[in-house]
């Protein structure tokens, strides 16, 4: 059994550090998995792993859905806490379940019915079209078991209890490494393996959330007699410019896929599908702290005390920026010998390896891009969230990647995304030191723009 941490303790970087240090672990956990199912998926072949990459994107736009719920609910549910309301809390808790299933149900119909034509549509040769349909059309049958999931790991680290959500990523992600080699090779399943083994991980998962709920682990209550329909107006608000940050990234992931794919071939997926890869390794565990920290940021914004929010951004980007850039000082040294851990083939190693050295600028800023995401979020801005959070793969990102291949062919595909970040990070200084201006203290003890808690 787990115990929810003291949202109100004063110690704010020790706060700060229980509450994210086990959602990175968890996230780091599912990073991970991610990076050891493309080391398994990679010995089938680069066809395959090019092939099932080719999909990935589609899925993180699902993800996407449970990642802006997720964060509207969790923003709303900490303020409940913070006030001391915890039947509005967990009204909110409810409602973002029940609100789940459908929207799962929609999406897998979606994605099964789409799958051939979206992945033709990316110009994938015969060779990578077919692996990439078997795994997709397995995954789509339980899109809603990793919605469910999602939302449930956002409420259980939005009421302090982060713990329990690390526990439940770890084994559901160990689990899921232990099947993929029985699955994938023991039972010659082979790509159809893979989602097997995801799909098994996730039910666990979700068996854990049961026994959570029914055993009153946590603070917040479910049940269908909670559930208010209109609360999904204010979540919404909240989630939708977090939703689709993360659609934006899906999408483009896409036009990365499809334009390594016209200018650099199978050879050109396969490499970029490597990045993309070890793009989501080191991104993930930071998103994870983020999140975990999020949570004592809007517990502060509903308490109306912004020098805890200010403390508690402070400590997020001393823990973040560093961490994030060390992540990008290994790939830069270790380029190759890590590109050869995902394949065998020269040439793909190689185009592997130039596009991780690229990436050196991306860590560190989006770490900074995370932490300006969670201040503005969890203070209700969401029209400049949504400005901010678009920016890197977004508006920013997919016209580079549409223009440099033109000039340099692959090679303007492996430095799209460093001169995304770079001009993303740019404008997020600008935003970033109004914001900051806007949460100084008075006085009085109260802070500048403290009229915006509650929008």
């Amino acid at each position: 059994m787990t115990t929810a941490v003291d949202m109100n303790d004063p110690r704010v970087a020790r706060l700060v550090l229980r509450v994210a240090l086990p959602a990175v672990a968890g996230l780091a956990a599912s990073a991970g998995h991610h990076a050891i199912n493309a080391v398994f998926i990679g010995a089938l072949g680069p066809d395959v792993l090019a092939g099932i990459s080719l999909v990935m994107p589609l899925f993180l736009l699902v993800a996407a859905m449970g990642q802006g719920l997720g964060i509207g609910l969790a923003t709303l549910l900490a303020r409940h806490l913070g006030k001391g309301d915890v039947t509005a809390a967990s009204s909110v808790a409810a409602t973002a379940l029940a609100v789940t299933i459908p929207i799962g149900a929609i999406l897998s119909v979606l994605i099964y019915l789409g799958l051939p034509g979206f992945v033709g549509a990316l110009g994938a040769s015969d060779a990578l079209l077919a692996p990439g349909l078997v795994y997709g059309r397995l995954l789509a049958f339980v899109v809603t078991l990793g919605l469910l999931q999602a939302v449930c790991d956002f409420i259980a680290i939005a009421e302090g209890n982060s713990r329990f959500s690390m526990i439940v990523l770890i084994a559901s992600f160990a689990l899921n490494a232990v099947l993929d080699p029985v699955l994938i090779f023991l039972f010659e399943f082979r790509e159809a393996g893979a989602a097997f083994a995801t799909i098994l991980s996730s039910v666990a998962a979700l068996l854990c959330y049961a026994a959570y709920f029914w055993r009153r682990l946590g603070k917040v209550r479910v049940s269908v007699r909670l559930v208010r329909w209109q609360l999904l107006r204010p979540i919404a608000r909240i989630g939708i410019p977090a939703a689709a940050t993360s659609v934006v990234t899906g999408l483009g992931f896409l036009v990365l896929l499809r334009e390594a794919a016209v200018h650099g071939g199978d050879d050109g997926v396969a490499a970029t599908a490597i990045a993309i890869r070890l793009i989501t390794l080191g991104q993930l565990p930071i998103f994870g702290f983020c999140l975990g920290a999020q949570s004592v940021v809007s517990h502060a914004v509903g308490a109306g005390d912004l020098l805890r929010l200010r403390a508690a951004i402070s400590v997020m980007l001393a823990v973040t920026v560093p961490i994030a850039s060390l992540y990008s000082i290994l790939l830069f040294l270790g380029a190759e010998p890590i590109a050869r851990l995902f394949t065998d083939s020269p040439t793909v190693a190689a185009e592997a390896a130039a596009f991780l050295r690229a990436l050196f600028p991306v860590f560190p800023l989006a770490a900074f891009q995370s932490v300006l995401l969670v201040m503005l979020q969890s203070r209700g801005r969401a029209a400049l969230s949504a400005v901010v959070g678009l920016a890197p793969q977004g508006y920013v990102f997919i016209p580079l990647l549409l223009l440099l291949p033109s000039w340099m062919g692959f090679t303007g595909v492996i430095l799209a995304p460093a001169g995304a970040a770079i001009l993303a990070a740019v404008l997020g200084l600008i935003i970033a030191q109004r914001e900051w201006l806007a949460v100084l203290p008075t006085n009085t003890g109260h802070l500048v723009g403290q009229s915006s808690l509650h929008p």
